[in-house]
């Protein structure tokens, strides 16, 4: 009897330490933007062949078909119309505002002005971007009907507003020659400004919440609104990798990795999910300490410093100081021949002192030194500072530390991209003193906007791929597909103009030995004639 009352209060115990479970996963998901009510819409684009990610829009009555960039970074909707006259050759034709009923350009007032400060230019209210790179367009806004289809969601995914688009009338710069016909910025409204793509988005779906989440892959990904998908992350960590964060994060024994492990799988996703408040309005910054490799955390000018988590930009871009300290060690990792024995012993007896920058765990420098050596994992450099490797394996996490001592796991193929046969270093200096976490920080990563609680979240995920030949091309596509530049790899094209630049070197050597030839025998060709 006895053992009866124990039975039943054990398993009661059990069930309502499950209920509890569930009702706190609940909870916190509900706290974190996570809803059932999600919509998701299919990216294209990769980092190497196209430089950014886009996705495709309805624009107007009837709907015309339009390719945007997803720009965190910057808080317009625009693309070229076709009124424009110096204006690149896109995936799209240019929108035609003749061809929609709901279009409506935004034209000054009988005194000159325009709504939101804009400029009146030429009875029209002006739109000009301009883009750290060096781009710039301008043109003229006009009003219409914004669609969204969502692929998850047939019946309920489709999003319906109006909204202020800027119509290209001038493009310069890299807008030129992208294939994608225009962007789409998803940053906050201004005070008095244009109101933005993803303010009136929210404002036009009060089911869903204010989250919005990113999910990039080496080709393709997602865009999720509403939330994030908890399908997508990734749940098993293997022991090497928990061996990595225990030795990086924590400071335990090693023998605790089953444990950690195990512990690991009964927690809930929500609790992995590294939060980081927003630090400015209406732009996605967040506040970095620095950067660790190899145990050693290198930052700039030894003080935090501002991030802009910007997916239109295709790297990410460090502070000269922070980035010179992390492509020391990636150089040295870096052996372009493999027969070169010299070299390599040279690198092998590198010691923690002999080096200008000390770092922790120098034992795990040269581990992964003999390992890149064993593996014969060559090195190439494609251009000044851009080191790629054979394969991935070996190659070093990073680990980018946030507030609160957290930090959060950069790996290789996140910072690294895939080039043809190479995996190429997503790492670049900065420019006008602006450091970004661009989309080799994107990759392999649910990057969670909460608009709501004014933070960003990320998460290791296994985002969706989807190559660029399973969209439906446009006629515009198929005629710069001709193009021969377009057809053949960047290697290729560098091998065939090395040819040529032998092969005219090479004729202007004999062209030059035949004219001195001719100079001191000028009789050879009258004498051979003659006999």
């Amino acid at each position: 009897m006895g053992f009866s009352k124990l039975y039943n209060f054990i398993t009661y115990f059990i069930i309502i330490n499950i209920l509890v479970q569930a009702n706190s996963e609940d909870v916190l998901n509900k706290n974190s933007g996570k809803n059932e009510e999600i919509y998701k819409y299919k990216l294209y684009g990769d980092i190497d062949q196209y430089a950014y990610y886009f996705m495709d829009i309805d624009i107007g009555t009837p709907g015309q078909k339009i390719s945007l960039i997803v720009d965190t970074g910057s808080s317009s909707l625009s693309f070229p119309c076709s009124e424009c006259k110096d204006c690149g050759i896109h995936m799209e034709n240019p929108f035609n505002l003749n061809n929609s009923s709901t279009s409506s350009i935004l034209y000054c007032n009988d005194n000159n002005n325009c709504p939101y400060n804009l400029k009146c230019v030429k009875g029209r209210c002006e739109y000009l971007q301009s883009y750290c790179e060096g781009s710039r367009i301008n043109g003229f806004y006009f009003s219409d009907v914004v669609k969204l289809e969502s692929y998850n969601n047939t019946n309920n995914g489709n999003i319906i507003f109006k909204k202020h688009m800027g119509c290209h009338m001038h493009e310069e710069g890299l807008f030129l020659q992208q294939h994608a016909t225009g962007v789409l910025g998803l940053s906050l409204t201004k005070p008095k400004g244009v109101p933005t793509f993803i303010d009136l988005l929210f404002k036009n779906s009060p089911k869903l919440n204010k989250v919005f989440s990113l999910c990039i892959s080496e080709h393709g990904g997602e865009i999720i609104l509403g939330g994030y998908s908890k399908d997508y992350v990734i749940k098993d960590v293997s022991n090497d990798e928990k061996r990595d964060q225990i030795a990086h994060n924590k400071n335990e024994d090693i023998n605790s990795i089953d444990k950690s492990v195990e512990i690991n799988k009964n927690k809930s996703i929500v609790d992995d999910i590294l939060w980081e408040a927003i630090t400015k309005k209406y732009y996605y910054y967040i506040k970095v300490e620095g950067f660790e490799l190899f145990g050693t955390t290198f930052s700039h000018n030894n003080t935090s410093m501002e991030m802009l988590v910007d997916s239109g930009s295709t790297f990410t871009h460090l502070p000269d100081d922070l980035y010179n300290s992390l492509n020391f060690f990636f150089d040295l990792l870096c052996i372009h021949n493999m027969n070169n024995h010299i070299d390599i012993e040279k690198r092998l007896k590198i010691t923690n002192e002999t080096i200008n920058k000390h770092i922790l765990y120098f034992d795990d420098f040269k581990s992964t030194l003999k390992n890149i050596i064993s593996s014969e994992n060559m090195c190439v450099k494609i251009a000044e500072n851009v080191q790629c490797w054979r394969y991935l394996k070996h190659l070093p996490n990073i680990y980018i530390k946030l507030s609160n001592n957290t930090k959060l796991l950069w790996k290789p193929s996140s910072y690294l991209y895939k080039k043809e046969s190479f995996w190429c270093k997503g790492l670049e200096k900065q420019v006008n003193n602006k450091p970004i976490l661009g989309l080799s920080f994107f990759k392999n990563k649910q990057i969670i906007f909460d608009l709501k609680n004014n933070k960003i979240g990320f998460i290791e995920s296994n985002c969706p791929s989807n190559p660029i030949n399973t969209r439906p091309r446009t006629f515009n596509e198929y005629n710069i597909k001709e193009n021969y530049l377009y057809k053949h790899s960047y290697f290729s094209l560098y091998s065939l103009s090395i040819i040529i630049a032998l092969t005219f070197i090479l004729y202007i050597i004999l062209y030059i030995k035949k004219f001195i030839y001719s100079y001191y025998n000028p009789l050879h060709g009258e004498n051979a004639s003659s006999d």
